[in-house]
C-alpha cells in the first residue's frame, strides 16, 4: 500500500492524518474524516448500552495523555472523569479507587492490563467499589484478567474489538461474551491463509474489514493482522444476526517466541496457572536472543523463592527443549508509546 499511497486518497479536505499504533513495527499512516469521532462515540455507546450504561451515567477513563501532576481531568462534553494511565502505582490507584467510590461511578474505561492492575489492588486491600463494569478494548484479553475481575470481584469486564483504521467494531452482549460485528460500522470477514472466507465454526483466521466511516481514504478488504475464531454468521447464544467471533488475538506473528532449534511457540502456550497470579502483580515476556527468554514479573510481597522456582519449572515443561527461561523481578513492565501493554516484547532480529 505504501508504494501506492496517493492512489488511495479521494480528498484530504476535512481530514486528519493519523497513524496506527505500529504493533507490527511499521506504523501505517492514512487520512480519515475529522467527524469520525462522533460516529465512533455513537456506536461505542450503543455497545455499552448492552450492559445498562446510558449517556447520563457518569463514568471514568484512564486517559493516554499524561496529566502532568494533576490527579484527574473532567471532560464536560461527555461527562467523563479522566485519570492518568501513566501513573498506576499503589498511591495513585488508591486515590483513583477512593475517588471512584466518592463519585459512585459505575462504568470505567481502561485497557485490560490497567483494569487488572486496579483489581489486583482492590483484591489485595479488600476494597469494595461502586463499579458495575470495566469497559475494555485495544489489547489482547488474558484469561487471568477476566477471572480476577469477573469471577473474583464480580465486576463485569465488558470487551470490544476495534482499531485505528475504523473498519471493524464488534462487542459483547449482556450475557454473551462472543464478539458481534456491527454491520453499520463496516463489513467484516474472517479469511484463511489462502484468502478464502471462513465459514466453519471453530476455525481461526485473519480479520478483514471494509469500513463505512472513512470517506477520505477508504480501505477495502483490509487485512488487519488480527486473528479470531469464527463462531457463525449469527450467535446462537444471544440471537445476534451478523458475523460473530471470539478469542481475538492481535498481531498474531508478533506473539511468537523463537527457540534455538528454529521452532517457535506462542505466549498462549506459556500461560501460567491462575493460582500464581495471587503472588504477582503482572508479568511480561522479553526476547532478544534466540532460544532465550526473560520472564519479567512485578512481585507481590509473598512471592517466595520456592514459588519462583515452581513457576520456572512449569514454564520449562510447557516450553520444552530449545528455550532457556530466566525470571527477573521488575518494578514496571514495558509499555508502548501510547501506554498499551504487550505480553511479549520481541526484540529478536531474524533473517528473512
Amino acid at each position: 500500500m505504501l508504494n501506492f499511497f496517493n492512489d488511495f486518497i479521494i480528498n484530504t479536505k476535512g481530514s486528519d492524518y493519523i497513524t496506527t499504533g505500529g504493533t507490527s513495527g511499521k506504523p501505517l499512516g492514512f487520512y480519515i474524516d475529522k467527524n469520525r469521532k462522533g460516529f465512533e462515540w455513537f456506536w461505542m455507546n450503543h455497545n455499552w448500552s448492552k450492559i445498562g450504561m446510558s449517556m447520563k451515567d457518569y463514568k471514568g477513563t484512564l486517559t493516554n495523555h499524561k496529566l502532568n501532576g494533576k490527579k484527574f481531568n473532567i471532560d464536560t462534553l461527555i461527562k467523563e472523569y479522566q485519570y492518568d494511565n501513566f501513573s498506576l502505582n499503589d498511591s495513585y490507584i488508591n486515590f483513583v479507587v477512593n475517588h471512584i467510590n466518592s463519585l459512585k461511578l459505575k462504568y470505567f474505561r481502561a485497557y485490560p492490563s490497567a483494569a487488572f492492575t486496579i483489581c489486583k489492588y482492590l483484591e489485595k486491600q479488600n476494597i469494595k467499589t461502586t463499579l458495575r463494569a470495566f469497559l475494555c478494548g485495544s489489547e489482547n484479553i488474558l484469561s487471568q484478567q477476566k477471572q480476577l475481575i469477573q469471577d473474583t470481584l464480580k465486576i463485569r469486564m465488558y470487551t470490544w474489538y476495534g482499531h485505528s483504521e475504523k473498519l471493524i467494531l464488534a462487542g459483547e452482549e449482556t450475557s454473551c461474551e462472543n464478539y458481534h460485528s456491527n454491520p453499520f460500522y463496516g463489513y467484516t470477514e474472517i479469511i484463511d491463509d489462502n484468502g478464502n472466507v471462513i465459514k466453519e465454526p471453530g476455525a481461526v483466521g485473519e480479520l478483514v474489514g471494509t469500513g463505512f466511516i472513512n470517506t477520505k481514504m477508504p480501505f477495502i478488504r483490509y487485512r488487519t493482522g488480527d486473528y479470531a475464531e469464527y463462531v457463525g454468521d449469527s450467535c446462537k447464544n444471544c440471537g445476534h444476526i451478523g458475523l460473530t467471533f471470539r478469542k481475538v488475538k492481535g498481531r498474531w506473528q508478533g506473539d511468537k517466541i523463537h527457540k534455538s532449534d528454529g521452532s517457535s511457540i506462542t505466549t498462549t502456550a506459556l500461560n501460567l496457572h491462575s493460582k500464581y497470579y495471587n503472588y504477582i502483580k503482572g508479568l511480561q515476556y522479553y526476547q532478544e536472543k534466540l532460544g532465550e527468554i526473560e520472564l519479567r514479573i512485578i512481585p507481590e510481597t509473598n512471592l517466595t523463592s520456592d514459588l519462583k522456582d515452581e513457576i520456572l519449572r512449569e514454564l520449562s515443561i510447557k516450553a520444552g527443549k530449545g528455550l532457556k527461561i530466566k525470571l527477573i523481578e521488575v518494578e514496571f513492565l514495558e509499555l508502548s508509546a501510547i501506554n498499551k501493554f504487550q505480553l511479549l516484547i520481541q526484540k529478536l532480529k531474524l533473517s528473512s
